[in-house]
């Protein structure tokens, strides 16, 4: 009878966690899309006024995180690595400081005074760590009827739901847990996997052409003749993907001061700039420059420029010591690197090359190729482009691999590195 009680109240919890994490991704997303919006809204009337009081936001957006709540720095996804890496060491890390209400509050503040000072961030990362916060907060509370609940598998449940919600991707938030939270447990078989399944697809699609199951696509061509864009995409996207992560993992590459608060004003002066420089087109997460971009009829939409320029404005968001993630802006540099190819190369398919930048960039970035394939199919509906997808993010995998051994989120949890 006792372990039926503990059993339902475990259920409970979990019901209760996910809908406050759902809520909670909701409300926060509601809170980014607003505040960019009126970023935006202010820049097209006053953008040199704007534009000089960024670098003013940058550094109360770093403030507020060295202040009030260090932890909150950065994208968060590699703190909930850390907690959960304690998890299974001390009974200290339910109380730990990387996964408090407190630092979920600040993480929220920082990152909404960023968004409104210009910068490059996304609000995906830090829904990972407010939704494992969210979780942890349910589980203590549960732990007054449960005493041997497992914070691990509350952390990994929060993580998941985080990407799941913010994205509005369930699958990718099941393979992120997979690939990124669990790293250890796919990482052994993920090449072979990945490269059987590409092959056989390949065999497949060259003997019976592209088809469904159940009815035929609608696709204007088969997806085989997108072969020599994702394997150059894959090339393109790895080689720029692991130097982002390579930067970020190192930042003593750029030079940028040791003491918060100059380093946060340089930041903020350069993004500031970059920003006058592309009509504001390299600020917040980059969803409305590469939603445009997918709707336009040609590759004018997006200057060659915009991907070039977004990485160093995100790589100095991020390293400025404010909250916030790299997820969405990564998938916008990445629509820019495909988009930019196929105007060099005469490409047709530009659409499709800027879908396969997004998931090439991202798995080079990540290291997530299978989260990367599956966060762009589901957020665009082009499952007919499963194959191209899986080519580039093996080969940009490989190449972000060479370049950076440790994947980055892994690489920041084990330095014990808030951001």
């Amino acid at each position: 009878m006792l372990k039926l009680r503990q059993s339902s109240y475990r259920h409970a919890s979990v019901w209760i966690g996910a809908v406050i994490v759902g809520a909670a991704a909701v409300a926060y997303a509601k809170l980014i899309g607003a505040i960019q919006g009126l970023y935006f809204l202010w820049f097209s009337g006053h953008g040199y006024l704007l534009s000089a009081l960024s670098p003013l936001a940058f550094i109360v957006a770093a403030f507020l995180v060295r202040r009030f709540a260090p932890h909150a720095k950065g994208s968060g996804i590699p703190q909930v690595l850390e907690v959960i890496e304690e998890s299974g060491k001390s009974e200290r890390a339910w109380h730990s400081g990387l996964i408090s209400v407190r630092t979920a509050l600040v993480k929220i503040l920082s990152s909404s005074v960023g968004i409104l000072g210009g910068a490059s961030i996304g609000r995906e990362g830090p829904t990972v760590q407010i939704a494992a916060s969210g979780f942890a907060w349910v589980g203590r509370k549960t732990r007054k009827w449960v005493p041997a609940l497992d914070l691990q598998s509350y952390l990994v449940a929060g993580a998941a739901a985080g990407v799941a919600a913010a994205f509005n991707t369930p699958l990718a938030g099941i393979t992120f847990a997979l690939e990124e939270v669990m790293e250890g447990a796919l990482s052994a078989f993920r090449q072979t996997l990945m490269l059987a399944v590409i092959i056989s697809g390949i065999t497949a699609q060259a003997i019976l052409g592209d088809y469904l199951y159940f009815g035929q696509p609608t696709f204007t061509k088969p997806t085989l003749w997108l072969l020599p864009e994702a394997l150059l995409l894959g090339l393109i996207g790895g080689v720029f993907g692991g130097g982002f992560a390579k930067i970020l993992a190192y930042p003593r590459f750029t030079k940028l001061p040791e003491k918060w608060w100059p380093r946060a004003l340089i930041c903020g002066i350069a993004c500031a700039g970059i920003g006058l420089l592309t009509h504001g087109d390299t600020a917040g997460s980059g969803y409305e420059v590469t939603k445009r971009a997918l709707s336009a009829n040609d590759t004018g939409e997006v200057s060659v420029y915009f991907p070039i320029l977004k990485l160093i404005t995100t790589i100095l968001s991020y390293l400025s010591g404010m909250a916030g993630g790299i997820f969405s802006p990564a998938l916008s540099i990445g629509a820019g690197i495909g988009l930019t190819v196929a105007k060099v190369m005469h490409f047709e398919n530009f659409r499709a090359c800027a879908l396969m930048g997004m998931v090439a960039f991202f798995s080079g970035a990540v290291q997530a190729p299978l989260t990367a394939v599956v966060i762009v199919m589901e957020m665009t509906d082009q499952h007919i482009l499963i194959l191209p997808f899986m080519i580039a993010a093996f080969l940009s995998h490989a190449i972000g691999k060479w370049m950076m051994p440790t994947p980055l989120y892994q690489f920041l949890a084990g330095r014990h590195v808030e951001g």
